[in-house]
């Protein structure tokens, strides 16, 4: 039987009507008819039958109904299953984030894009200080929600999540403790945590300027901290200062800690960043498109959801995706 053929037989053996079965199926009540007998013709037996009052299945139109019904139910679910695969948007995505403000984002956008992704698992993952953007390239994440910038010709920085003002956790009895608002210049003499080296110097140094306007040095302490947990704990201890954004006061709060605000530093910019030759991958779309819609709810106070700062959610698109640092 022919696909057209098995959907009419069927259709008919629910509706048991003519007139709906082809009003369903968007086709004259006499195609239903023909199409019907042509097959009774080639089985050799009716498969209905028919009075002005009533149309029912014959005990060999009941068995043909079992058979087919399995059969044309299969075929309905391979055909989805190529459709999906045809988009792109199945399998695993595995999404890495930064600092915790970060993953709730990533889960909530995790929420969504399997909502209306069924055939696509999103498998959520932690990014260490010490990692950047390394597990893009081991394979380990296949697409991270992180603090920019990330300036790596492979790799592909999609538009800013979101955009905050910048903290330095002091600690409680430091000079600068009960001040509301420094100034760069204000950290000079100043010691600030150091990362790996396997960190890029340029994140490094956007993050934590060895040197104020004036010229004045800022020190690095001399044991690098491979995650945020580390480094809170040496500011807790006296021993040195580290930055941040606006979710430290919401997330790190603690009688030994101090969180204040700089100035006249450069914003801290959270963004999305995959390889780049996953640029087209429907998933990494997908995803990121969830993520733009999710952000804005989920902003800390102070901090500039993506709609405020005027990116538009097109920025995941590869016209306004750039390489590396934006």
């Amino acid at each position: 039987m022919e696909r057209a053929e098995m959907e009419m037989f069927l259709t008919l053996c629910e509706e048991l009507h003519f007139g709906r079965t082809a009003e369903r199926l968007h086709v004259t009540t006499g195609l239903v008819s023909r199409t019907v007998k042509r097959i009774e013709r080639r089985i050799g037996a009716p498969l209905f039958e028919r009075s002005s009052r009533r149309v029912a299945l014959t005990s060999v139109g009941e068995g043909l109904r079992e058979d087919l019904q399995p059969l044309w139910e299969g075929i309905g679910r391979a055909l989805r299953r190529a459709e999906l695969a045809g988009s792109g948007v199945t399998g695993t995505l595995t999404v890495g984030f930064m600092g915790a403000q970060n993953g709730r984002v990533v889960h909530a956008a995790r929420a969504v894009f399997e909502h209306r992704n069924p055939h696509g698992v999103v498998r959520v993952v932690e990014t260490q200080l010490h990692q950047h953007a390394e597990q893009l390239r081991d394979g380990s994440a296949d697409l991270l929600l992180t603090t920019l910038p990330v300036d790596e010709p492979d790799l592909t920085v999609g538009a800013v999540v979101t955009r905050g003002p910048r903290f330095v956790v002091l600690p409680a009895g430091h000079r600068l403790a009960d001040r509301g608002t420094v100034t760069l210049e204000d950290l000079g003499g100043e010691t600030f945590v150091d990362l790996p080296g396997c960190v890029p110097r340029y994140f490094v140094d956007f993050h934590m300027p060895r040197q104020t306007p004036g010229g004045r040095a800022i020190a690095r302490h001399g044991e690098p901290c491979g995650t945020y947990a580390e480094a809170v704990a040496l500011v807790a201890a006296g021993r040195a200062m580290v930055p941040g954004d606006g979710q430290l006061p919401l997330l790190y709060r603690r009688p030994d800690l101090r969180f204040v605000r700089v100035g006249d530093a450069p914003p801290v910019e959270q963004g999305l960043v995959w390889r780049g030759r996953d640029d087209a991958d429907p998933r990494v779309r997908a995803f990121a498109a969830a993520v733009h819609e999710v952000a804005p709810a989920l902003a800390p106070p102070g901090v500039a959801s993506l709609a405020q700062v005027g990116v538009a959610p097109s920025g995941v698109a590869p016209a306004a995706a750039t390489r590396g640092r934006r």
